[in-house]
């Protein structure tokens, strides 16, 4: 696709702002949701007005297994398939219509549209107490001040606010998961990439109630493969901050020893993915901002994965989402939502192998659940999407899957998939067990095995 025929496509954009409309904060919790999204559905009805969401467990949930899906009994409203794409490419994203482009198979089943994510009402009232009280600063686009434990910006201004939405999406104070990688080939076959993370958020820490009080640090985190054997025993150490570069350390077993990482950030090629995904793609997107300006182009409605119980289940395994060309389309739910569309362009003298990005951000849970990538021609050369689920004992939304495509080479990625493990574990209110002196150098070393 072309910059030319994306700038057409970007006349679909509705003109209103949402959040951006408010003058301060009196909108939160009235016409606006607590987040800044739109309270009232669409015109057409085919998008709901938010009420609440899911905060509380649905009846037959039990705490440690999976997610009870409360629209399980929905019928599906639609497909869209090759045949009747022109019918709804204005609310589809370039990425997705290249995978119809090249897969005649490809099909996404539309179901009625719930507008699920919830946080907690303390995530509430400090987002609201950030309005006008979080800044950035415009050189380098870093956060330079916040009142932690709620998002910074739901009234965005810009691009880069937006994304900072995105970046401190909340996921609990504390997170253990244990997930699996493919990296797909054409015939389908994959060879798993197990591993172990274990998350600290240090912003939504209750203990820390000034910017100051964080010291630099959004989250902490740890990684250990342990599958395959050319992987395993590889541990990651993370520190990740708020207005400065990343902190990363690697343990290699095959050195015994501990090293700094400071490729583990930008266009760097991510470890064990074969060179279809760079380190910034990862989660969607993370880590610094400052290589590119950040436009907030609108909103739009369009289709994408969204309540996606059933791929998120542990009934189907690792091997049942994957597919020859793209992940299984009898387990993957779409749904019509209003987005935040920011484009990302490279700034000028800065040099990054992804020259043009465009965002796609939940207006209710601040997630990107789409990204199109463009090669240096302006041709679509990568898309990613999220399968997102309502993590409602939290509550809030997360990722049990993200999915990466690369229409050069002709392969995907699955990664963060869970269905072959233990149920992530996420702590609202604690840390779970997890402290800072897990987080250091020296734990990493005591850690390391062969």
């Amino acid at each position: 696709m072309s910059k030319k025929i994306f700038a057409a496509a970007a006349l679909f954009v509705c003109a209103t702002m949402g959040g951006a409309a408010a003058d301060d904060a009196s909108d939160l919790g009235g016409r606006l949701t607590p987040v800044g999204a739109e309270r009232a559905g669409n015109a057409a009805g085919t998008i709901p007005a938010w009420d609440s969401g899911l905060a509380t467990p649905p009846a037959g949930y039990k705490p440690g297994g999976d997610y009870v899906d409360p629209y399980a009994s929905d019928a599906k409203l639609f497909s869209i398939d090759k045949s009747n794409l022109d019918r709804y490419k204005d609310n589809l994203t370039a990425g997705q219509r290249a995978i119809f482009a090249r897969f005649p198979d490809y099909r996404m089943d539309v179901y009625p549209t719930h507008r699920s994510c919830a946080l907690p009402k303390s995530n509430y009232e400090k987002t609201k107490q950030n309005v006008g009280v979080a800044k950035l600063d415009p050189a380098t686009w870093d956060l330079v001040g916040a009142v932690p434990g709620g998002l910074p910006f739901p009234l965005p201004q810009n691009g880069a606010e937006a994304m900072w939405n995105h970046r401190l999406a909340f996921e609990g104070i504390g997170r253990n998961v244990s997930g699996t990688s493919a990296v797909v080939n054409a015939a389908g076959s994959f060879v798993p990439q197990k591993w172990e993370e274990v998350r600290l958020s240090n912003y939504y820490n209750p203990a820390n109630t000034t910017f100051d009080a964080l010291q630099n640090i959004q989250l902490k985190y740890f990684t250990i493969y342990t599958e395959p054997a050319r992987l395993a025993g590889e541990e990651y150490l993370v520190h990740e901050t708020l207005n400065g570069e990343r902190n990363a350390w690697i343990y290699s077993p095959g050195l015994r020893r501990v090293r700094r990482a400071p490729t583990l950030a930008y266009d760097n090629p991510s470890s064990g993915y074969e060179g279809l995904a760079t380190n910034d793609q990862l989660y969607m997107f993370n880590g610094r901002l400052d290589r590119y300006d950040w436009k907030l182009v609108g909103k739009k409605e369009l289709y994408v994965p969204y309540n996606n119980f059933a791929f998120a289940s542990s009934s189907h395994r690792v091997k049942e989402l994957v597919k020859d060309n793209f992940t299984n389309r009898d387990l993957m739910r779409y749904e019509l939502h209003r987005v935040w569309v920011v484009d990302a362009t490279l700034k000028q003298g800065i040099r990054h192998m992804l020259p043009h990005r465009v965002f796609y951000i939940d207006e209710d849970s601040w997630r990107i659940l789409a990204t199109d990538i463009y090669d240096g021609h302006g041709n679509v050369w990568r898309y990613q999407e999220e399968t997102t689920v309502p993590v409602y004992d939290v509550p809030t939304c997360f990722s049990f899957g993200e999915t990466f495509y690369d229409f050069q080479t002709g392969r995907y990625i699955l990664d963060l998939a869970y269905n072959d493990d233990k149920r992530p574990d996420f702590h609202a209110e604690t840390n779970g067990g997890a402290t800072d002196d897990m987080f250091t150098v020296g734990y990493l070393r005591k850690r390391g095995t062969r």
